[in-house]
């Protein structure tokens, strides 16, 4: 990069990044379902050790198959704790969940303490990495999740587990995802503000591009977006035009739904989330069906996150 683009980097991240105020105790410290790991120096993301949530398949069902979460902005791991609990649970499977750099319990830790896009993609490939090496999960089985701004690193993630180490994510699922923060900028700004970010800035649009480029004898990664119609912090227009350029560009396997009640921050567990999720992923994911059971959790409220 340029210093010109560097500069430009980091003035993005200073107001993409938004980590909310610790509390005087930090209670997720004490969290049982906090677990720290480190991946060798030599892996892409490693020689740093990180924190995660985790949160195994409901006791009884043996499911192999993980989400893998990615929170949106102004919230961390301690803040979503319960939320991502239930949402496992009613989801039945395993889940972890990624904090970001400079984020929660990652502000106190040596090495993950300050906020930055790299950081944050390090981060990610190493909650992919802990998964297939660590808790010896196939990439196939694998979702990625991600919420709002966590919407940005699922795609990288996606795309560079297939560039550096060949591995097919088994599905995405992008819960009001943006098209760029350039464009959620002018939604507030206005296009001449927007124009101070840079144009390669967590751009969604040019990184599901990217997906949809499968090299001869690989497979489309299957993708879900969900946007609810009420989201008045990043419009469902977003969702709607990412949904479209995929199409456009003949991905086979992509869906959206648009829940009507639902907005930013508040949706039905089931209605909303578990139930599109289990019936898109149980048509593109080989055996998720197979251990799933989407009917419990009827009538859920469910603050998302």
């Amino acid at each position: 990069f340029s210093p010109l683009a560097i500069m430009g980097l980091s003035l993005a991240a200073s107001f993409v990044f938004l980590p909310p105020e610790l509390p005087a105790k930090s209670g997720a410290q004490a969290s049982k379902n906090i677990v720290w790991d480190q991946r060798p120096a030599k892996l892409p993301g490693g020689g740093v050790t990180r924190p995660f949530l985790w949160f195994p398949a409901p006791e009884g069902t043996g499911s192999r198959r993980t989400v893998i979460f990615f929170h949106g902005n102004a919230e961390d791991l301690q803040l979503i704790e319960a939320d991502l609990q239930q949402f496992g649970q009613v989801l039945k499977c395993n889940l972890l969940a990624v904090e970001y750099p400079g984020y929660g319990l990652c502000s106190q830790a040596k090495g993950c303490q300050e906020v930055s896009f790299e950081g944050v993609a390090d981060v990610a490939m190493h909650a992919l990495l802990y998964c297939c090496h660590v808790l010896e999960v196939d990439p196939s089985q694998i979702i990625l999740h991600g919420r709002s701004l966590g919407s940005a690193p699922v795609l990288h993630l996606a795309k560079r587990a297939y560039d550096l180490l060949h591995w097919e994510i088994g599905g995405i699922v992008l819960q009001c995802p943006f098209i760029s923060i350039r464009q959620v900028a002018a939604d507030y700004v206005g296009l001449a503000g927007s124009l101070l970010v840079p144009s390669d800035c967590y751009n969604n649009m040019a990184a599901l591009s990217l997906l949809c480029q499968v090299p001869p004898g690989c497979c489309f990664v299957p993708i879900l977006i969900l946007h609810g119609e009420l989201d008045k912090v990043i419009k469902p227009y977003h969702g709607r035009a990412l949904l479209k350029k995929a199409i456009d560009l003949g991905h086979p396997s992509i869906e959206g739904i648009f829940p009507a009640n639902a907005t930013h921050n508040h949706w039905s567990l089931r209605e909303d989330l578990v139930k599109p999720m289990n019936t898109f992923l149980d048509k593109h994911v080989e055996g998720w069906h197979e251990q799933a059971n989407w009917l419990t959790g009827d009538g859920v409220s469910f603050r998302c996150f």
